[in-house]
């Protein structure tokens, strides 16, 4: 009997350890992944604009690089949210990546300077300076970013169609932000678009004392960010990611751009994006800009391909980053048939 009970507290010894190691092994496992979050580097480049205003851009070269992509990101966020798109398609070709101004590394530039016009300005200067000459664009924007490609087609329609391929509008809007309900039912829905921007200009009154404390920003604003920027079922370590990027955007620039969204109308330029390969996907469960969005985008856009992806919310490219890198690598095959084409036509006729 001894014997048995002295094997049995062993058995189970053995039991907790195993436990125990197994738990401090997933532990591990979540640190490491979490650290890997945003922790790809680049060659770093800085791309001066006209008004002054210093870029940082982040470039993933390729050997013998058929095309470049462009990535562009949303409001509040920086260069690394494209975690998951550099993984998947670093080597296949030249991958820039950039912080808008007022993001990230970048600078804001004057407090008049937060719109949507001078960020298409802006993407055309990183076309300009930080992608070799000759090779094909691809324009990835997701949010503010898809809203800077159609400023940039707007504002620099000679570039588009001497550059730019094929391009990707994500979780974005071509216009009418200012009615958005954040996915808030009923009267309190109805109420969103009228406290919403009055919050925004109290938020900017304390925009100093505000940005003091980013861990106070990321602690508060985690169920915030939850809830609008993702769909159900979301990695706790992704939210917590994206909210800290909220939390380095300074209060001046995240409102100097909310106050321009609710002004933003770029119905009238997408038209002209029929000349190239476009891609407009969107969650279904996006709260920012809900699905209505991009079916206006693709309904104005000449040829484009639409997606709805099931159950994702705004950041569909942490979300559901196979469904998104399925779908841009199918945009990358289309863009450099078209890129081909355009090259053989000039051929025959010059």
């Amino acid at each position: 009997m001894a014997a048995r009970r002295t094997a049995t507290r062993a058995a189970l010894a053995g039991l907790a350890v195993g436990v125990a190691l197994g738990a401090a092994g997933r532990r591990r496992s979540r640190e490491r992944s979490e650290a890997a979050l945003g922790g790809h580097r680049g060659r770093p480049v800085t791309v001066t604009v006209d008004d002054g205003v210093q870029l940082a851009v982040d470039i993933e070269e390729a050997g013998s690089p058929e095309f470049a992509v462009v990535f562009a990101h949303g409001w509040t966020m920086n260069r690394h949210c494209w975690h998951f798109q550099r993984e998947a398609f670093k080597g296949r070709g030249t991958l820039v990546f950039y912080d808008q101004r007022g993001h990230g590394g970048s600078a804001a530039g004057a407090p008049g300077a937060c719109t949507i016009d001078r960020l298409g300005d802006d993407l055309a200067a990183v076309i300009e300076r930080a992608v070799p000459e000759g090779l094909p664009v691809v324009l990835v924007g997701h949010s503010m970013g898809g809203m800077t490609i159609m400023a940039f087609a707007e504002r620099h329609p000679g570039l588009l169609a001497s550059r730019v391929a094929g391009v990707a509008l994500l979780s974005t809007s071509s216009g009418r932000l200012r009615e958005s309900t954040f996915g808030l039912p009923g009267p309190v829905g109805r109420l969103a678009p009228v406290v919403t921007p009055i919050v925004f200009d109290r938020l900017r009154a304390r925009a100093e004392l505000i940005d003091r404390s980013v861990a106070l920003r990321t602690r508060t604003n985690l169920p915030v960010t939850r809830y609008v920027a993702f769909g159900p079922g979301a990695r706790r370590d992704h939210v917590r990611f994206v909210t800290e990027m909220v939390a380095t955007t300074p209060t001046e620039v995240m409102v100097g751009f909310f106050n321009d969204f609710l002004v933003h109308d770029k119905s009238g330029a997408l038209a002209a994006l029929g000349s190239v390969e476009t891609l407009v996907m969107v969650g279904a469960r996006d709260r920012l800009t809900p699905k209505v969005h991009s079916h206006r985008i693709a309904e104005a856009v000449p040829g484009a391909r639409l997606q709805i992806v099931p159950g994702a919310g705004h950041m569909i490219g942490l979300e559901r980053p196979e469904v998104v890198n399925a779908a841009l690598s199918g945009l990358f095959d289309r863009a450099l048939r078209r890129a081909a084409g355009r090259a053989r036509d000039e051929a025959g006729t010059g």
